[in-house]
């Protein structure tokens, strides 16, 4: 969202928004702008009241945009469900919009649900859990900075490897595997930047998503280059299926990219030498865009998945490099972040099939 140049039109709502004590927004459709707002309507978008300097425009490709604008003209009151992209999330509410002027030029939204405007704040922390936090912030920046040179340097190299920039390499192989470093060290750097910038510490969810039209099928191939040569190491066979003329999706890269890898990751760790993991890529004309990773491998628990574990297991031995089981859970908290969802479906026995899906309302043509 951004402050638009000038106001597109009056507000017809000024009185009535006036009297409302609960989250309210004035938006105009036709030019995608939010007219004016109730402090609780302006926390609903993640917006400081004070800070807010209507009109805002909106993101064109916003799902509410379209919504509005497809509603009949006809001045009635309607209850509907309408999603908003934020700088840190998707919010889906059910609201009573009013139409009024000229092709229902101007509609007062109203969540039907108030308390969803504005997340209840935090009880005051102790003098002793606030310095332990300030310190975990400390350390984690000091981290992260003493990790960005020896990281930009591994990927300067990587570049110059991949590049041949000092004459051709002797074998194909060692320019794959430069290119699938500088592709890892890259992915790497964005999330230090993450780490940098601030995350929010009970999701992990970076606060400021990119919101971008990104090609899917450059972002499966990036991780395929990554997860490839553990595959391979795995003794895995690692294929993927990816349609020409995909529409693109509007997402955050960094995120989209760290689900498929964590994913595959998942899905190698898990797997049995001489499993399958494949990638595939799924859209038909007018439903929602899906990206999955099916493996053969020994599958998941009903409950271990349901509840976002990559436990696979009967006997619950995991394997070495199982790590914390933290990437599913993320996984699904990152997605929805995008305004996506995350599916799974295994059993013991029968394999995994993890699947990110995203609406129409997050896909552009092309």
């Amino acid at each position: 969202m951004r402050q638009a140049s000038e106001r597109p039109t009056s507000d017809p709502f000024q009185e009535e928004l006036a009297n409302c004590d609960g989250a309210a927004l004035v938006i105009d459709p036709r030019s995608g702008a939010i007219l004016n707002a109730t402090p609780a309507g302006w926390c609903l978008l993640d917006i400081v009241p004070d800070r807010a300097c209507p009109p805002v425009s909106l993101d064109c490709a916003m799902p509410v945009v379209s919504q509005l604008r497809a509603l009949a003209a006809d001045g009635s009151r309607r209850a509907m469900t309408l999603t908003f992209w934020t700088p840190r999330r998707s919010v889906s509410v059910s609201c009573q919009v009013s139409l009024c002027g000229e092709g229902g030029s101007i509609c007062l939204v109203r969540p039907l649900k108030a308390v969803l405007s504005r997340q209840p704040e935090p009880a005051p922390p102790a003098e002793k859990d606030a310095s332990q936090a300030m310190h975990d912030v400390a350390l984690r920046s000091k981290l992260a900075h003493e990790l960005r040179t020896p990281l930009g340097a591994v990927i300067a190299y990587a570049e110059i490897l991949k590049d041949e920039h000092f004459g051709p390499m002797a074998s194909d192989r060692y320019k794959a595997y430069a290119r699938n470093i500088h592709e890892s060290a890259r992915h790497a750097m964005g999330v230090l930047d993450g780490m940098l910038k601030g995350e929010d510490e009970t999701s992990g969810v970076p606060q400021q998503l990119t919101f971008a039209d990104i090609d899917p099928a450059g972002i499966v191939e990036s991780c395929l280059l990554v997860a490839r040569p553990l595959a391979e190491k795995a003794g895995l066979v690692l294929s993927a299926e990816v349609p020409a003329n995909l529409p693109r999706v509007v997402a955050d890269a960094v995120s989209l990219r760290q689900m498929l890898l964590n994913l595959l990751a998942n899905a190698i760790k898990f797997a049995r030498h001489g499993d399958r993991v494949k990638v595939s890529v799924a859209y038909d004309a007018g439903g929602p865009l899906r990206i999955s990773v099916v493996d053969t491998g020994p599958g998941m628990e009903e409950a271990d998945h349901a509840a976002g574990k990559a436990v696979r297991q009967r006997e619950r031995i995991k394997p070495a490099n199982a790590g914390m089981g933290l990437g599913l859970p993320l996984t699904r908290t990152l997605a929805e972040a995008n305004g996506a969802s995350l599916a799974i479906d295994s059993a013991l026995g029968r394999g995994t099939c993890a699947t990110i899906s995203f609406g129409k309302d997050r896909l552009v043509p092309v």
